[in-house]
């Protein structure tokens, strides 16, 4: 690249990278929680991780 010829980006291009990161991070976000729901069924009872999730929805409410 010549000097002093810098990329610019468009408003529209970083509209469009900031949506990607964000599905990304949510996409992430649901693998880990699947995971860790899965991990804990494979260590405790059906019942006692339904509990624990009502647990954590109940506090998700209260303090959203």
């Amino acid at each position: 690249m010549p000097e002093g010829s810098e990329r610019k980006t468009t408003p529209a291009l970083e509209r469009l990278a900031r949506k990607e990161r964000e599905e990304f991070l949510r996409r992430s976000s649901t693998q880990f929680l699947e995971c860790a729901i899965h991990l804990c069924a494979t260590h405790m009872s059906l019942d006692d991780v339904e509990d624990l999730l009502e647990q954590e929805a109940r506090l998700l409410r209260i303090y959203q």
